[in-house]
């Protein structure tokens, strides 16, 4: 990396929240993070209509375009503030509408990022300080709000790359919709039929060449807060559960956990961000189905959580071009 030390946020427009991260190098060429913000304002939470499509809800439109002015406004001594977007935004039929309206309040454009170019800045975030050799044969998972994406790779290059459309707001609606409710063992298996349904879909199992010796590297809200859950912390620290692991075994857990819960119950769990509990279940629900399609009959899979993704992966990436 370069000797600039300017400081560089980054702005990610999901289709569950908006977050920001603020870095700089430091003395040795190492990136610090100065500051991690996140907003829940569920844009990809959408209004579906057979005249005008997909669309975003308008309560939802207002309060993400608030969330980004707000962090505009902690990030205005940054050297470079950059804005992207991802699955809500290359979703929604007004999306144009979306971005016209940020550049119109703030100044700023938001670049979209393609489902493969999502997927190759969460490798770079997420491998980056992740222990390895150059034999390591690696799957990189990024569950999001709208959709997952997988990078296979060996040590640090990339091999392969895909984005497939679940993700925990679109399980959610599709499965959990009275999630005030105390959810219904049939909807679980539906659920996770139909996740694994779109991983055979995409070939997921048939994209890792050898299971025996793949490396799971878990990245997004959704797997952070499992680990959240599993540390049992009364107090959300993402930065503690760096390198955790999560087996089947604790999503099954988790998956009886959050189903027996209402709501309400569920905001009330010990190291879960409370704004998290509505989609936790699907996030759940996915990487279970993850898991499973890369266990071997002998032994349970587990996945090794990474705090670093996305918003990682642009910083060094910028940082690299100075």
């Amino acid at each position: 990396m370069s000797d600039f030390n300017g400081n560089i946020a980054v702005i990610d427009v999901g289709s569950n929240s908006v977050k920001m991260r603020i870095g700089r190098l430091g003395s040795e060429g190492k990136l610090l993070i100065v500051r991690d913000e996140t907003e829940v304002t569920k844009l990809g939470r959408f209004v579906l209509s057979d005249i005008q499509g997909k669309n975003f809800k308008r309560e939802n439109f207002v309060k993400t375009i608030d969330a980004i002015k707000k962090m505009l406004s902690q990030a205005r001594h940054a050297s470079e503030i950059i804005l992207v977007g991802t699955m809500a935004l290359r979703a929604a039929d007004n999306s144009e509408e979306f971005l016209n309206a940020v550049r119109d309040e703030t100044g700023y454009n938001i670049r979209i990022l393609s489902g493969q170019e999502e997927a190759e800045y969460s490798w770079l975030g997420a491998i980056h300080d992740i222990s390895k050799s150059e034999d390591d044969n690696i799957v990189m998972f990024d569950s999001g709000g709208g959709s997952t994406e997988f990078v296979f790779g060996r040590g640090s290059k990339i091999e392969k790359v895909t984005s497939v459309s679940i993700g925990a707001v679109n399980i959610t609606e599709k499965f959990f919709s009275k999630h005030h409710e105390i959810i219904k063992r049939r909807n679980i298996d539906q659920a996770l039929e139909y996740i694994a349904e779109k991983l055979h879909e995409y070939g997921i199992q048939n994209l890792c060449e050898n299971r025996e010796t793949v490396k799971i590297i878990g990245v997004g809200g959704g797997v952070v807060a499992m680990a959240g859950v599993k540390s049992a912390n009364e107090i959300f620290m993402p930065s503690n559960l760096h390198g955790m692991r999560i087996t089947q075994r604790d999503v099954r857990r988790q998956i009886e956990l959050y189903s027996s819960l209402t709501l309400r119950e569920r905001q009330n769990i010990i190291g879960l961000p409370p704004n998290r509990a509505d989609v936790i279940l699907g996030s759940a629900c996915i990487v279970h189905e993850i898991l499973k399609n890369f266990a071997l009959s002998r032994h349970e899979c587990f996945c090794t959580v990474s705090i670093n993704g996305l918003r990682n992966g642009i910083l060094i990436e910028r940082f690299l071009q100075r």
